[in-house]
């Protein structure tokens, strides 16, 4: 008989287990993924929950509600609970939960507070299979892109040196630059932003590197927010992109990463029309393909 309970602070090993014989896309960083999915955000509120067959933790499921909207982040069961409809009642249970709180919209990706994929990886089949049992609809297709950070070195003191020609200095972020980063992400980029480069300006030391003019920040590039391999978010101030900013931001958050020996960097979630951009600047290449899915519950 399996049960399927609320988990508690004291079952996220145990959801870490799980996750690491569950998802073999994610060798290497498996272990670690229901740990930032866990704890509760300003204006979310969690839902977690644990199968349980005897004694012996089997699922788990992790969703964060949004006001009407429910995201489903994290579903698995270890391969020897499958085909017992485990999964399925994981599911329906933290549906109930969401509908319960007035969601009336439930999505599987497309989480702008914390994620661990942007959507569901396609090559997860069965997952994406059961969401489409359960009536998810497909409401778009993104993607990851792959760089091999093997050898990879900085950015050339010819660039930096046009940057420094150009008024621009470019270094790693200090803990001190947090209220200046968080008012340049304010006036230009994403909430998401708001919250990631916050997350990394924190850190002992912030996988986080910055342009400046005139003390005032002008670009920003970050790597390892969410997971090691993910790189990103990086943008530039409009009025700056001329000068090849974020080629060198770029460059010096890509050569941190394989300094602390990421083999492979993963871009997350990039938008379409920044493709070229990665492509032309470091050779990334499309890689890891997801599917946003949704549902709308008839109140």
């Amino acid at each position: 008989m399996t049960d399927i309970a609320d988990a508690t602070d004291s079952d996220l090993e145990a959801a870490c287990r799980i996750a690491a014989e569950s998802l073999d896309l994610d060798q290497g960083e498996s272990t670690d993924l229901p740990r930032p999915l866990w704890r509760e955000d300003e204006g979310t509120t969690r839902v977690r929950l644990l199968a349980v067959t005897g004694s012996e933790p089997v699922g788990v499921a992790i969703g964060s509600i949004q006001g009407e909207e429910a995201f489903l982040d994290l579903i698995a069961v270890v391969p020897s609970a499958r085909n017992a409809g485990v999964a399925r009642r994981l599911l329906t249970e933290w549906e109930r939960r969401a509908t319960a709180t007035g969601a009336i919209r439930l999505r599987a990706g497309e989480n702008m507070h914390t994620y661990a994929w942007p959507g569901v990886d396609v090559r997860y089949t069965a997952g994406l299979c059961l969401l489409r049992r359960f009536g998810y609809e497909r409401t778009n297709t993104v993607y990851n892109m792959d760089l091999s950070l093997e050898g990879f070195r900085g950015p050339s003191e010819d660039q930096v040196e046009r940057l420094a020609a150009a008024g621009i200095e470019v270094r790693r972020a200090r803990h001190e630059d947090r209220d200046a980063l968080a008012q340049h992400v304010r006036r230009l980029w994403p909430d998401i932003w708001l919250r990631e480069t916050g997350i990394a300006v924190e850190r002992e030391t912030p996988p986080l590197f910055l342009a400046l003019r005139d003390g005032q920040i002008v670009g920003f590039a970050g790597h390892g927010i969410y997971r090691p391999s993910f790189y990103g978010p990086i943008a530039t101030d409009p009025a700056e992109q001329r000068h090849g900013v974020g080629a060198v931001l770029s460059a010096l958050a890509l050569a941190d990463m394989a300094s602390r020996d990421v083999k492979t960097a993963q871009i997350g979630w990039v938008a379409e029309t920044a493709i070229p951009f990665y492509s032309r600047t470091s050779g990334a290449r499309l890689g890891r393909c997801f599917w946003m899915l949704a549902k709308t519950i008839d109140s």
